[in-house]
């Protein structure tokens, strides 16, 4: 567990996990640089069990589950954050299955979301077998972070969270590891996500479909080439900010290339920065000025000011353009 100032919901989330049925752990908590009642409270506990490790300064979530990773002793590795729940039967049931599969390295669950006062506001249910996931983590993250449990000799094999990656951190990992195991959902809600109103905001929204984007292209990447742009730049010693990755990435795979420009570019029109839109519109018109997509995307940005005046026309078109792109695959 990595908590930051978390002193409002920490002790109801520690102790869901001191409770489990399952006894024979270690706890290991990371306070990054809290500057509330984190420690206090973390410091009242007089568990053998818990561990805490601080830092002296804030240095997220990434870096601080990585500590957390390299101090485990544990066979296991168990993920929980710092204001939600785990039910008590979470972890005995995790190991059960993990214990009778070998063949499984991750494991997570259904989740409840729950709002500031522990209210069910909805139920996530997850698929659960190795081949709905794989067919799914392909179109998007299907593990809530907190209720998973893993293997840590996994992270021998495909390495720890890449620091590079300032959300969305868990899907990366994970469709990292789903090509050396097999992964599972157990199909009961053992998990409690906190959605905190505070906590989401359109920037973050923006930044976790960016990197979301940016780790399924890797993962693409990886497949057809061995390795990711990230994975050939390390080994050259090479420091990237991912944001900025879009901009930079070879050119050698087309495929790859216009379908992270074309997230951009869509992305950007949803949150009505038309301007910055344009730029990435520009790169797939250099790379295939002939893609009728790009070309058709562009001609919906320039009547959307006439939507309302023109409602009918703007709607044929577009419906006439999708059927088309979709008749002729492009």
């Amino acid at each position: 567990m990595s908590v930051y100032n978390g002193e409002r919901y920490l002790r109801k989330s520690v102790d869901s996990i001191l409770n489990q049925t399952f006894k024979d752990f270690e706890f290991i908590i990371i306070n990054d640089g809290s500057t509330d009642k984190t420690l206090k409270i973390l410091n009242d506990y007089n568990d053998p069990r818990i561990k805490i490790i601080n830092n002296k300064e804030n240095i997220g979530l990434t870096r601080s589950l990585n500590k957390g990773l390299k101090v485990a002793k544990g066979e296991y590795i168990a993920r929980q954050d710092g204001d939600d729940t785990s039910m008590a039967e979470r972890i005995k049931k995790q190991i059960k299955l993990l214990e009778r599969n070998l063949n499984i390295g991750l494991v997570g669950t259904y989740s409840c979301v729950i709002n500031e006062k522990g209210k069910i506001l909805y139920k996530n249910r997850f698929p659960e077998s190795n081949e709905e996931i794989l067919e799914k983590l392909m179109r998007g993250n299907v593990f809530a972070h907190g209720s998973v449990i893993f293997r840590k000799a996994l992270v021998r094999k495909v390495g720890a969270y890449r620091t590079e990656f300032k959300s969305c951190q868990d899907y990366d990992l994970w469709l990292r590891f789903v090509e050396v195991t097999e992964a599972a959902n157990i199909p009961e809600f053992l998990y409690s996500w906190r959605l905190i109103p505070d906590s989401i905001s359109g920037t973050r929204r923006i930044q976790q479909e960016a990197y979301a984007s940016i780790a399924l292209d890797f993962a693409k990447e990886r497949r057809i080439n061995g390795k990711d742009f990230l994975q050939e730049t390390k080994e050259k010693d090479e420091e990237i900010e991912l944001i900025g990755l879009l901009m930079k990435k070879d050119a050698g795979n087309d495929l790859i290339m216009l379908e992270s420009y074309d997230f951009w570019a869509r992305l950007l029109i949803q949150k009505n920065n038309f301007k910055e839109s344009f730029v990435f519109f520009s790169l797939l018109i250099r790379k295939k000025p002939f893609r009728l997509r790009t070309w058709f995307l562009l001609l919906l940005i320039l009547l959307k000011p006439f939507k309302v005046t023109f409602g009918f026309l703007y709607r044929s078109i577009r419906k006439t353009g999708k059927e088309f792109l979709k008749l002729i695959g492009k």
